[in-house]
Formats: C-alpha cells, structure tokens, sequence
C-alpha cells in the first residue's frame, strides 16, 4: 500500500512534529525494526520459545540503538519516546516492542520512590540496562492486582545497631526479560512478625541463594521476547526494599506497599502497551488491501486506539510532571489510561478475525496475549468502573461533551460523539439511582453486568473523542483531510451504536419488574432520537472513504 503521507499525517495527529528528540527515536526504533528484526522474523526466530542467540541479536541492536535506555533520556517525560519506539517496533513484532521495555518497567518505581541508593545505582548505568518486574505468580497468585501474594519476605539477620538481612522466597509466573535480566523487582509479602506488609524488593543474580531464571514458557505469541518460570531464594540487605523502610516497635516497615509503589508504572505500561496492539491494527491493512469496505472498519478502529493510546501516553507524561492540578490529571489518567489498553485489546482488535485471510497468523495470536498484560480485561474494566462515577472525572466528562457540541459546528461526526456522550452519562446516571425490585440499586461493583458494559461504553466514547481532537489537526491538508474526516465519521458512528445498544439493554432490559417513570423514558427516548438522527449521512461517507481505499489499492498495484 503506497501511503507517502501516512508518516507526516501521523506525526501531526500524535503530536510528534516539532519533537526532534521524538522523531530521532522513531527514526532509530524503525531503523532496528526494519533492519534486523524483519530479517529475524523472516529466518524463522519466532520458530521457539527458547531463548536464541538471534534473539539475543536483537536485543543487542536495541541496546545500541539507546532503544533499551529510553529511560534515561534528560529531556522530556519518559512514556511518550517509550511510546514511539513501541509503536514502530511492535509494527514489525510485539515480542521486539517486549524486549525495548526491559530498560524500563522495572526502573519507573525506583525512579518514582526508589531511595537516593537506589537511584543512583540503578538508573543511568549501563551495566544495570535491564531489569524484570516479577509480579504474577503460579496461580491463584495474580502479582500486583491480587488479593495476597505468595512470595514472602522476612528477616534472615539482624544484628543490634547493623542493617537487617533479609530472606526473600518467590516464585514468579510469565515474567518478561528473565533470560537477561540484571537485577528484578519482586513483589513479596510478610511472613514475619519483624516485617510488617507487602513490598517490592531488588534481587541480583550475585546475591547469596538461588537466582534461578527459569525455564522458558510454551507461548504462542511474542517469541521475540524473553519469558520464563522464575525462581528466587536469596538473602539481601533490607536496603533494597524499593522506597526504603523505618522501624517501628522493633519491626520493619516498608514506606511504599508493592501496589504503591507500582500504580505510576501501571499507569504509564497501560498507555504503552495499548500502542503496542494499536500498531498491529494499523500495519494489517496491507494484508486486507482489496477490500475496501472490511479494510474502512479496521482502519477507523485501528486509528482510533491509536490516537486514545497517544493521549494516555501524552497524560502520562503531563502528570509525571505537574506541579498544579495533580489530582484532577491523575483521575483522568486511572481512567483513560487502562481505556485504551482495553479499547486495543478486547474492541479495536476484533476488527483483526474477519480480515485474517491475508493477515499472518502471529499478530492475531499476539494481540490475545497483549490483553492479559498488566492484568485482564476483567482488571481494566474493574478499574474504569471503580473511578468513571468520580464526580470530579462526571463534571469533567460532561466539559467533554460540551466541547464535542461545539466542533460539531465544523465537524459533524462531533455531534454524534456528543449524543453518544450524553445518552451514556443520563443512562449511567439514571442506572446509579435506580433500585431492582429487591430494593438493591442496579449499578454497584459486585453487579458486573452493569458496571463492566458501561465502562465498555466509555471506552468506545473516548477514543472517538480522542480520534476527533486528532483528525482536527489535519484540517487544511486535502485530500487526506477528507478521508480522515470520514475515518472519525465511520468511527464516531460505530461508537454510537454500541452505547445506544448497551444503554437500552441496561435501562430497560436489566430487570423485567422495574419500569422507569414515563417521563424518564420519553427523555431516554429523545436522547436516543437524537443519537439517531446524527447518523444521517453515514453510508455516502462509507462510499467515500472506500473509493479512497480503492484508489490507494490501485496506486499500489501500478
């Protein structure tokens, strides 16, 4: 598919024009992918879940591109040059997009609480490049997101006035870059009278006891990157619990539980790895290229996580680094961060299954296991629900929609984000304040089949808003302004549709007994009407931008 323009249309949508430092990396990141990990996957290097010395090669190429040490760059925030060498890796292989982010993950919570120790011995040393976060672990164990942990921390040693030694056991599951890892976080838990609560805590291979890497998991997806069963049994000074610790009444305390000192990190991996599946999404379209009307839905959807997975990144870094106004960016960030890591995974990518005749099989496989990173969907849905009824994030949502209102004027699939907006929050509204006939109100955590749909809803809302501020950087740019125009038309439609079709199940179909008021249904009603009407046009929009596709199909095959 001949799409000169596609680059700069990018860069202007993402926000990357005018970063030089942003650019460099893409350059750099594209380079690697193309250069080396193409060739690789060519021979045959996703073949086994061993870990090869062309794999190794691999990383080494990352290492000396600086796509492994993006963390210490000086200037800017960290998630954004994260995102863009993930996104032109992950283009070629996930498992490659994998293996950039062992100089990171691990490196974000010392950054974020590490000690001045820590800190300065872990960061911007090239003979600590890489470092794995070992988090789940063998079942019923889910690391940073379970109820308890199996891995156990207590005290070895401790003689009076000298530094505590600790005992550290842990068994890790599916834990990225054991192969070649320099140090680990580990998430353990107490199970000692003399240490009180969770922590993470840093192991090295040289420490006294078993540093065992683990045998290789079977997996299907990401056979570039590194994953195995670890094992650890180790002795380490109480100076490596990440944050530092006090003592109180003659027991270890550490500052920071392994979930404290974990939420940034989750935050910004979320942003990331939803590029990661986005970019997928996007670089199918040349296996799908012919057929026009399949190709329009993934593409729309494909830009659409694209453009949501950019903004978290792009929130990420705005929080990381603000001085006023914390607590309203970090609502929006618990929010839309784990949005766009469950838009990609579990709504954008069904658009892959029905285009897989000419799409290799590995980005189908790969896209299923990115869902479980960071957690499940159940985990993102959890969490969106938990903060979306937030009244700061409500009154912030609603200047959204007004905002949507108002472009409507120049960009009318505005108007039907909008609607959409406003039919999803009177329904969340109406669904919170509503009782079943037992007298137990309808929306509450443990009824799933409420909250987990309208937190889906919500997903498909923000990354048409996110795809609509993005497009609107295109105006003046024809043609493709007019066929991205049509993308976010395409998009904001299918959004719509699926929130009119949760929010009348919900209402109306939940329970059989509960009837809402008359006037309650006619403003639903109108509100759905309204939705409706927004979506006149659609079909000579779909022919549009399908000829567009067509032509694009034509210049390819010249």
């Amino acid at each position: 598919m001949v799409t000169p323009w596609w680059d700069p249309v990018h860069q202007t949508m993402w926000r990357l024009a005018g970063r030089s430092d942003l650019m460099e990396l893409a350059a750099a990141a594209r380079r690697v992918a193309r250069e080396v990990v193409s060739p690789a996957v060519a021979a045959g290097a996703r073949s086994t879940h061993q870990w090869t010395p062309e794999k190794a090669r691999v990383l080494r190429a990352l290492d000396d591109a600086g796509l492994t040490s993006i963390f210490s760059r000086p200037n800017g925030g960290m998630v954004m040059p994260l995102a863009v060498a993930l996104w032109e890796l992950a283009w070629i292989d996930a498992g490659a997009a994998v293996c950039c982010m062992s100089g990171s993950l691990a490196h974000m919570a010392i950054r974020d609480i590490g000690t001045p120790e820590q800190q300065g011995r872990y960061l911007n040393n090239p003979a600590l490049r890489h470092g794995a976060l070992c988090l789940t672990e063998p079942l019923p164990g889910a690391g940073a997101d379970a109820a308890s942990l199996d891995g156990r921390i207590a005290v070895a040693e401790w003689e009076p006035g000298g530094q505590p030694v600790l005992d550290v056991e842990k068994r890790g599951r599916f834990t990225s870059h054991m192969n070649f890892a320099e140090f680990v976080a580990a998430a353990v838990d107490s199970r000692d009278a003399r240490f009180h609560g969770s922590c993470l805590v840093i192991l090295e291979p040289e420490d006294a006891g078993v540093f065992d890497r683990g045998v290789p998991v079977r997996k299907l997806g990401h056979q570039l990157s590194s994953t195995t069963n670890p094992v650890f049994h180790l002795k380490v000074p109480a100076s490596r619990i990440v944050g530092g610790y006090t003592i109180e009444d003659d027991a270890i305390v550490p500052k920071f539980n392994h979930r404290e000192a974990l939420s940034a990190t989750f935050r910004r991996a979320r942003a990331v790895m939803a590029l990661v599946t986005s970019a997928k999404l996007l670089s199918a379209l040349e296996a799908v290229i012919g057929a026009p009307e399949q190709l329009l839905d993934l593409w729309a959807a494909g830009e659409a996580a694209a453009s949501l997975g950019f903004s978290a990144a792009r929130l990420s870094d705005e929080l990381d680094h603000a001085e006023t106004g914390r607590a309203l960016l970090d609502l929006q960030a618990v929010v839309i961060c784990p949005a766009a890591k469950l838009f990609s995974t579990e709504m954008a990518s069904a658009m892959l299954p029905p285009a897989a005749a000419g799409l290799p099989g590995d980005k189908l496989i790969d896209a299923q296991l990115e869902a479980s990173y960071l957690g499940p969907a159940a985990i993102q849905r959890r969490q969106i629900s938990a903060f979306m009824i937030d009244t700061a994030f409500l009154a912030e949502f609603a200047a959204w929609t007004r905002d949507m209102r108002q472009l409507a004027a120049h960009a009318p699939w505005a108007g039907t984000v909008a609607a959409a907006m406003e039919l999803w929050c009177w329904t969340l509204d109406r669904l919170r304040h509503t009782n079943d006939s037992r007298g137990a109100p309808i929306y509450r955590e443990a009824r799933q089949s409420i909250t987990f749909p309208m937190a889906d809803g919500l997903c498909w809302l923000l990354a048409a808003r996110a795809l609509t501020l993005d497009v609107l950087t295109l105006r003046g740019k024809r043609p493709v302004e007019s066929f991205y125009f049509d993308l976010a038309t395409v998009q904001a439609v299918h959004a719509g549709g699926q929130v009119a079709q949760l929010c009348t199940g919900l209402l109306f179909g939940h329970d059989p007994q509960v009837m809402l008021p008359h006037n309650l249904r006619e403003t639903f009603t109108a509100l759905r009407a309204k939705l409706d009407a927004s979506f006149c046009g659609v079909m000579l929009v779909r022919n549009q931008a399908s000829e567009f596709i067509r032509q694009l199909d034509v210049s390819a095959n010249r």
